[in-house]
């Protein structure tokens, strides 16, 4: 029994979020199937629950790897943005705000513009709707920064939205004091204050009870909205599906019609040759009567 061939998981992983947006699917099952039979029945598992990247996550996985080095320009810009902004929350002073912001805004449009090219290709070219929810996403990962890694390996499976202002407070309150501020002594260091996103802190059993409330609603309206993204893209694929469909039954009918002027056509000509060699036929009927007749007058004297 010949062995079983080594499966490198890693670059089976790479090469699934690299494939066409309508081929994941199937190529997702078939890696669960090849771990499967070569008895990696965990591993087999794990990849058939992967979920088919949204349209616009599955578009970010793209330009990690066709355009990762105008990814990484972008990324780099945001670094330096943030850390200027940082240095303003501290009291610093900040050189070229506006023109690191800029740099970040002009790697921003070359990113929408290789994903627009991409998008296109892939026979799904980028709505008004689509082109926020990505640039959004992009958004959101320059505002985590480079080193949180949400793009990390060009497998993202969802859109992102940038953290919210809950972490902007947290770390506005993190700031130093400005130069010059009046010091106190004090006998020991403050604790500095931790960022904590999304936890209730001294609140009463009803406030608790209604932030609780309010999360469930939040998960049920972002499993609803998944739901929807994914309803928009299987019919935004279906849409592509009949497009092409109807090209190929109109070139397919273009062919036909073509077919049929040739044949009638040809049926013109062959009808006008057979008229025309009627025509001879009774044209040769004719002089072989009048022969004939001439024939016998010379009989009839001799």
């Amino acid at each position: 029994m010949a062995p079983s061939p080594v499966i490198n998981l890693d670059r089976e992983l790479d090469r699934l979020f690299q494939a066409p947006f309508a081929e994941f699917v199937g190529m997702r099952n078939g890696v669960a199937a090849m771990l499967k039979k070569a008895g990696r029945a965990d591993e087999s598992a794990r990849v058939r629950g992967l979920a088919k990247p949204s349209y616009t996550a599955w578009l970010v996985n793209q330009l990690y790897w066709n355009a990762r080095d105008v990814l990484e320009v972008f990324l780099k810009a945001s670094d330096r943005v943030r850390a200027a902004e940082q240095a303003l929350l501290e009291g610093r002073k900040a050189t070229s705000h506006a023109e690191l912001v800029s740099a970040r805004t002009a790697a921003l449009d070359q990113l929408m513009s290789r994903a627009s090219t991409r998008a296109a290709e892939e026979g799904t070219p980028l709505s008004p709707a689509l082109s926020e929810r990505l640039k959004t996403t992009l958004e959101a990962i320059g505002a985590f920064g480079s080193s949180d890694g949400r793009h990390a390996r060009g497998r993202l499976q969802e859109d992102l939205d940038p953290p919210g202002f809950a972490a902007f407070a947290a770390l506005a309150g993190m700031a130093r004091p400005a130069p010059g501020a009046a010091r106190k002594a004090a006998p020991a260091p403050a604790e500095p204050p931790r960022l904590v996103v999304g936890r209730s802190v001294g609140l009463d059993q009803d406030a608790r009870q209604a932030a609780a409330e309010a999360r469930a609603a939040l998960h049920e309206a972002q499993a609803t909205a998944a739901r929807a993204q994914d309803a928009s893209t299987a019919a935004i694929e279906a849409e592509r599906k009949a497009r092409i469909a109807v090209d190929a039954a109109k070139a397919r009918l273009a062919d036909v019609e073509r077919a049929v002027k040739s044949a009638e056509a040809e049926v013109a000509a062959t009808t006008a040759a057979f008229k025309a060699r009627q025509a001879e036929a009774r044209k040769a009927a004719l002089a072989a009567a009048a022969a004939e007749k001439a024939l016998e007058k010379v009989r009839g004297r001799n």
